[in-house]
């Protein structure tokens, strides 16, 4: 993901149907996603302090996603940042 402010804060958001629980990304991003009881990606965080630091660990577990069940939103603005459209 290139262009990307590093103090920028956002939201990670699951799309808990395309999820198949491979992983990656609570390999990737540890302090932010974990798989569930469910065997299903879920935030660590609801975000309620306005959002999380994007970091290099975020950034890769939406890019490894093997079915694009990540995505990263502005926590400011709501945008989508990643993946792009």
């Amino acid at each position: 993901m290139t262009g990307r402010a590093d103090t920028e804060p956002v939201v990670v958001r699951v799309d808990r149907a395309r999820c198949i629980g491979s992983g990656m990304c609570a390999l990737s991003a540890p302090d932010s996603l974990a798989l569930g009881a469910d065997g299903l990606a879920a935030p660590l965080a609801e975000y309620a302090d306005g959002g999380a630091a994007l970091t290099d660990g975020l950034s890769e577990a939406v890019d490894f996603c093997p079915v694009e069940a990540l995505s990263l939103h502005s926590a400011r603005g709501g945008h989508r940042i990643a993946p792009a459209e």
